[in-house]
């Protein structure tokens, strides 16, 4: 199997040569990596690009404007579906750490099964707890079933995280890539129910691990962070829900904000969480960009 790799680097040097390098250490050897630098300062670029010149399994290009996960990912996509070499698309955070045979054991997982649907590792945080993993989507609720224990080898889901998530490149040119209205939150999610619409299944699979920091500039910046989540939700429940849903979804909204919210998010946040969901209903964007 031919795999190929997408990472984005922003503001993040570190964790990306950390992860470029667990990946290098791997005892798979048939991937590459299309690694995308967006709008990083202090030369990061430039270091990568110093870092990984002599690296033929390592592709670098740049931006100079930040155009988020979805854009960038789609960018990296189309590069990596010209060649038409490779089975299947990885797209891999920056701040992931893989095993020395987490490659292995999931592509040898994927063809001992000969099944093309999308998958996902058990991801682990840096103190070895497991991250959650949702197997049911609620979209009157706004809510997601998390599974209890991982006694299992694999386990279909409803969506899988864009951490760590493996697509067929078959499966890309069948239903497009993601859609990058979402900018970034829930795109990942809206591809998992429109591959589900085309009869391609999700599963987590029990097989390997991964460690994800999740430390990404865009968590510590709660203004963007609230806007996106709040605006994405809406962008998502006009996609798929249907008009009970919809409106059930607005009366849990209406709750979240009254009693969660100003305990997750602080008061101050408040003007983002509206300013996302005037821009959800609008089916439009916002400048964020000054956020970062």
């Amino acid at each position: 199997m031919q795999l190929a790799i997408s990472i984005l680097n922003r503001n993040g040097l570190n964790d990306t040569i950390n992860c470029i390098d667990s990946l290098l250490q791997s005892d798979f050897s048939t991937f590459s990596v299309f690694l995308l630098d967006n709008g990083s300062k202090n030369n990061e670029y430039e270091t990568l690009k110093e870092t990984y010149w002599n690296n033929d399994k390592i592709r670098i290009n740049k931006s100079d404007v930040n155009l988020w996960f979805t854009w960038w990912n789609n960018f990296n996509i189309k590069q990596i579906l010209k060649e038409e070499k490779f089975d299947y698309v990885l797209l891999l955070n920056n701040d992931c750490i893989v095993e020395k045979d987490f490659l292995s054991k999931f592509v040898k997982w994927i063809e001992k099964h000969r099944q093309k649907w999308i998958y996902w590792p058990i991801i682990k945080w840096p103190n070895w707890e497991i991250q959650a993993i949702w197997s049911y989507l609620n979209l009157r609720t706004w809510s997601s079933t998390r599974l209890k224990s991982i006694d299992w080898e694999y386990q279909e889901v409803d969506y899988i995280t864009g951490s760590c998530m493996a697509i067929p490149t078959e499966l890309i040119k069948k239903i497009w890539w993601l859609d990058d209205r979402f900018f970034a939150y829930w795109e990942e999610t809206d591809f998992s129910l429109r591959a589900k619409k085309e009869g391609y299944k999700s599963y987590a699979l029990n097989v390997e691990w991964i460690i994800h920091k999740e430390e990404s500039a865009t968590k510590k910046v709660k203004p963007y962070y609230t806007y996106f989540m709040f605006r994405n939700r809406i962008l998502f429940l006009k996609k798929h829900a249907n008009w009970m849903q919809y409106i059930f979804s607005y009366i849990v909204l209406c709750v979240y904000l009254l009693i969660i919210f100003p305990k997750k998010f602080g008061f101050k946040n408040y003007k983002y969480a509206f300013k996302g969901i005037r821009d959800g209903i609008k089916g439009i964007g916002w400048h964020f960009n000054k956020f970062l």
